[in-house]
């Protein structure tokens, strides 16, 4: 996957992977009406996202097994994305934004479970109504598995996205910013997936200095 999308502009204070993931998903929600988030628990965009009328009302949806917050117009449910809540074909848009990687590892009340990734994304694929998107954003570079969370490389990305076809990708790199990088500052541009080979996590400031960013359809029925 080697295609490009234009850089969204990311603040220069307290980067981190959202700076970047957030615009790049808010650019690509069109006009879809029912949107599934999942791993919901810290989206800010979901009020918004409900707010937005297109043709026909939105309906916006958030997933998470923790006991997510109310929010106005948004149907907040419990619940995990391997034992889904709704039935196959529920949703024209599907938004996983750093997420998936630590589905199945022991964090956020979750018991531990292997490949519990692959086994959240075919799910997700069963839940798109045909011709429908997935949103996808992840760690990206030197493959490894955390206690908490992976880092995907190209293998591991092909892994976990088996059965759907790459609509858009794009690819970025953190650039710390000199001298000030102790708070947290610093910039993501956009770069090739092989320019993140060595791309670590940077665990001082809670971030990824690579992400991969991937609009995904199925490739064939669930």
């Amino acid at each position: 996957m080697n295609l490009q999308s234009p850089a969204p502009d990311t603040p220069d204070l307290g980067t981190n992977d959202r700076s970047v993931e957030v615009p790049w998903a808010l650019q690509r929600v069109g006009s879809a009406r029912r949107v599934l988030d999942v791993g919901c628990s810290t989206s800010s965009y979901l009020a918004d996202l409900a707010r937005e009328k297109p043709r026909r009302r939105r309906r916006v949806y958030g997933l998470d097994p923790d006991a997510p917050r109310a929010i106005r117009n948004v149907g907040i449910v419990k619940g995990t994305v391997v034992a889904p809540p709704f039935p196959p074909g529920s949703f024209d848009l599907i938004l996983c934004i750093s997420t998936v990687e630590h589905i199945g590892l022991p964090i956020y009340g979750q018991r531990e479970f292997p490949h519990g990734d692959t086994l959240a994304m075919r799910h997700m694929r069963r839940l798109l109504a045909p011709g429908g998107r997935l949103l996808l954003t992840v760690p990206f570079g030197h493959a490894q598995v955390n206690p908490w969370f992976r880092v995907y490389d190209r293998r591991g990305l092909r892994r976990i996205t088996r059965g759907f076809r790459a609509v858009s990708a794009a690819f970025y790199r953190l650039r710390p910013d000199g001298p000030s990088t102790g708070s947290g500052c610093g910039w993501y541009e956009a770069c090739r997936a092989a320019d993140l080979r060595e791309a670590e996590y940077d665990f001082a400031h809670m971030r990824s200095e690579g992400v991969a960013l991937v609009e995904l359809t199925p490739s064939g029925p669930p």
